[in-house]
Parts: structure tokens; C-alpha cells; sequence
């Protein structure tokens, strides 16, 4: 751990996560929960005004999302050390944290000493993610999904279809970009559909969203 009391604000639409963390937080030396959340937006001004060295913040809160939360304090300050602390696995979530600079990704049903040791790291300048979200990044975001309670499986060429699927390129486009014939292309497409229980493009889009895989 770095030398100097650290600041640590919490940002969780339910109390009695908050009041759990804060609890946690206390055992740790050379921390001190400075001041706490539910509503982001009280946050963000808070940090404009007082020293904060490290944001542990939910995704998931109505009157702010925790992807724009992020965004606007590393807009504010890039300094400042931020940890998804989330119910949310999934590859949307984990991507859009990592792309706006999140610097730890915790589940919430993680035990103390994985928080203690996510705060430690980040709080050195490191970063710190999760083992199901390492795994995640090791295989470059290629989730498995559940469908009527069977786990299904996609490959990384799969998922790459997928999203550009998404973006609304054709077969042709899709083919071109990845240097594949339409034929395989197509392939793929079919694999995707009768993985995701599909018929349609515009049917494969929405379920692709639905299971946080777009």
C-alpha cells in the first residue's frame, strides 16, 4: 500500500450495500471511507469540491448508470482510482468498464480478501479484475450464454460475426472485413441463429442484446 491515508467514497443505490462496504472498508489500514451514495450525481459534485483517491461504485442505479458515471469522473479527473463493484458478469458490462478506464472489476458476491486486495492494487497504480472477468479478458471476451437453463458456448469468429451483425454490415461487408468467403460467413451466421434459438437477423440482433452479448 502506498504511504498516506487514502479517501474511498461509495456509490450504491441500495443502503444496505453501502453500510456492508463501509463496515469492510473500516478493517483496512491506510484507507478511510470518506463519504458515501446513492445518488450519483451528489458524487460527482463531491469530488469537484473535496481530495478523492478511490470511487468503489455500482452499475446498475436508476437515476444514473454506473457506465456514465465512470465516464464523467475520469472526465473530471483521471486521477482518480475507480472499482466496478457489480452483480453484473456479462461481456457488455465488463468491455464498457474497461473501455472508460475503470481500473478494478469486482462481483459482488466476492469475499473481503479479494476487495481488500482489488482496493491494495488499484490504490498502487495497478489494476485489478476479477477471475471470471480475467477469464473474460484472456479469451477475448468470448462468453458462454444460458439458454433454458443449458450453458451454449460461442466461438471467437462467432462473437466477431456477431458484432458486426450488430453494427449492420451485410454478409458481403462482414466477409470482406474478415477476409472470409460469404459462404462462411453465412455458416456462421446459421450457428449463431440455431445457438440463440433464432430465425431471423432482426430476431438474432435483440437476443444477442438480451444476453448482454451486443
Amino acid at each position: 500500500m502506498t504511504t498516506g491515508r487514502k479517501n474511498i467514497i461509495l456509490v450504491d443505490d441500495h443502503q444496505i450495500i453501502i453500510d456492508g462496504l463501509k463496515s469492510l472498508l473500516g478493517q483496512m489500514k491506510g484507507v478511510r471511507v470518506v463519504e458515501t451514495f446513492t445518488d450519483p450525481r451528489d458524487a460527482l459534485f463531491y469530488i469537484e469540491k473535496r481530495k478523492v483517491d478511490l470511487i468503489l461504485t455500482d452499475l446498475s442505479m436508476p437515476i444514473m448508470s454506473g457506465a456514465k458515471f465512470v465516464e464523467l469522473v475520469k472526465e473530471r479527473d483521471k486521477n482518480i482510482k475507480v472499482i466496478a463493484l457489480t452483480m453484473h458478469d456479462d461481456v457488455k458490462s465488463i468491455k464498457s468498464m474497461i473501455t472508460l478506464g475503470a481500473d478494478g472489476y469486482l462481483i459482488k458476491n466476492t469475499d473481503y480478501k479479494i476487495l481488500q486486495n482489488a482496493v491494495e492494487k488499484v490504490l498502487n497504480n495497478e489494476q485489478y479484475y476479477e477471475a471470471k472477468v480475467v477469464d473474460a479478458i484472456i479469451n477475448k471476451f468470448k462468453p458462454s450464454v444460458e439458454i433454458n437453463g443449458k450453458r451454449i458456448a460461442l466461438s471467437k469468429r462467432e462473437i466477431d460475426i456477431l458484432e458486426r451483425v450488430g453494427d449492420g454490415m451485410t454478409t458481403t461487408d462482414i466477409a470482406k472485413a474478415l477476409f472470409i468467403s460469404k459462404h462462411t460467413v453465412n455458416s456462421h451466421r446459421r450457428n449463431l441463429n440455431v445457438k440463440l434459438g433464432v430465425n431471423r437477423p432482426a430476431e438474432l440482433i435483440s437476443r444477442a442484446k438480451e444476453l448482454g452479448l451486443l
